[in-house]
């Protein structure tokens, strides 16, 4: 008899990923999708070195990038009923228009030269409010903007939208900070958001049914669903312990660039873009021809926890790159195969609040482990930080592949 996990397989062959693309209505999303992500890596990117220029402090670059996730704990019991009650793509016009004002604000602030830690910080913190009601609400939009067939690869696309921001992003984002200034960056960003809302306005989706009883299903109801699932809740630990491994590409990547390579610390930028650019390629070519199982996702948490460990204990400007690059191709494989096991097996009326969820395991998780590793490079050293945080992506591997075995024993 098959198992459960060989059953919740997608039983069609994914469609291919350019097809997928010129879809009515996955094509505009995608490309607004892209134009979004594109900014907030700039932006992140500004954030992260500015915050370094003014206080050479690794931990308060941590405490930026906890600010930049806080939003999506903190409101999981909200943004995932809000994004099953209401309509979807008005949720996400609304956001990216507050995000696209706040970031606005910022330029201005910076311009004036009123900029301070507390400024930046303070506008990481509102940008993960937006960030906390957007993400489940444009998760649970993918699934109705293709078809089942096409969900694989739609998935795969958003994952290459989000990677290949990442790979480009930091690095346009230092060439910007470079020449024209963090004005520039930040109100690169700011006009992006409205990338989104516009490509949002235009697809066309049916009025979803059953509102009602959507709006009856509490999120502790949906939290018990997940916890007696033999599927998505172990996807959804796998994926929170992928984005704790991740989180030195972001927070520790400045204190590499100019204390371990002896670069400038621009050089961030080309260090996450090594990482991005792994991941988009992995995501364009490899994942929607790999299929989507526990043995993959275990395969791949693996492979990014020794990458990881690997960068940890790189020496060179190099091996670095090499490590994350190889990192990105590992992290993609892990996330993007896992959000296709949810997304494929979640029951309409929980997609909302099992979105929600998957937020807080995908980014939520990334300010408790932004604490972790920035006190880690601060008290003991940026190396010792890095193996840190691949441990647990390490143990999860683990955990995935004895699910294996227990399952079919089962």
């Amino acid at each position: 008899m098959d198992s459960d996990i060989d059953a919740a397989q997608p039983d069609i062959t994914p469609s291919p990923p350019l097809r997928v693309l010129f879809r009515r209505n996955f094509g505009p999303y995608f490309f607004g999708n892209l134009a979004s992500n594109m900014g907030t890596w700039i932006q992140n990117i500004a954030l992260a070195l500015l915050i370094f220029r003014l206080t050479g402090s690794t931990f308060l670059v941590a405490m930026t990038t906890f600010s930049q996730f806080l939003g999506l704990i903190v409101l999981a019991p909200w943004t995932g009923p809000v994004a099953d009650r209401f309509d979807r793509r008005t949720l996400i016009v609304v956001t990216q228009v507050a995000a696209s004002l706040a970031g606005g604000v910022l330029a201005l602030v910076n311009f004036l030269g009123l900029v301070t830690p507390v400024w930046l910080i303070g506008a990481a913190l509102f940008f993960s409010v937006t960030k906390a009601f957007l993400l489940p609400a444009q998760q649970a939009l993918v699934p109705h903007l293709v078809e089942r067939k096409d969900l694989q690869a739609a998935v795969a696309l958003s994952s290459i939208s989000f990677n290949l921001a990442r790979a480009v992003g930091p690095v346009i984002g230092a060439g910007v900070i470079l020449t024209l200034g963090f004005t520039w960056a930040f109100s690169i960003n700011a006009l992006s958001f409205l990338a989104l809302a516009a490509a949002v306005m235009i697809v066309k989706v049916e009025r979803r049914r059953g509102g009602r009883t959507a709006e009856r299903t509490k999120l502790r109801e949906t939290i018990r669903v997940v916890r007696r699932d033999p599927l998505i809740g172990p996807l959804l630990l796998a994926i929170g312990a992928v984005s704790i491994a991740v989180d030195p590409v972001n927070n520790l990547t400045p204190a590499f660039a100019v204390e371990i390579y002896e670069r400038p610390d621009t050089f961030t930028g080309v260090l996450i873009g090594a990482f991005g650019l792994g991941a988009a390629l992995t995501a364009a070519f490899v994942v929607t021809k790999v299929k989507a199982t526990f043995r993959s996702i275990a395969v791949g948490m693996a492979g990014l926890g020794a990458a990881v460990a690997a960068f940890g204990l790189s020496t060179h400007a190099n091996m670095g790159l090499a490590a994350l690059f190889v990192g990105g191709i590992m992290y993609i494989v892990s996330v993007t195969l896992s959000t296709t096991l949810v997304q494929i097996n979640v029951a309409e009326e929980h997609r909302g609040r099992v979105m929600a969820l998957w937020g807080v395991a995908f980014l939520g998780l990334r300010p408790v482990a932004s604490l972790i590793d920035g006190s880690v490079a601060t008290l003991v050293s940026v190396r010792l930080a890095a193996l840190v945080m691949a441990v647990p992506v390490l143990l999860g591997a683990v955990y995935m592949a004895r699910r294996i075995g227990r399952t079919r024993h089962s």
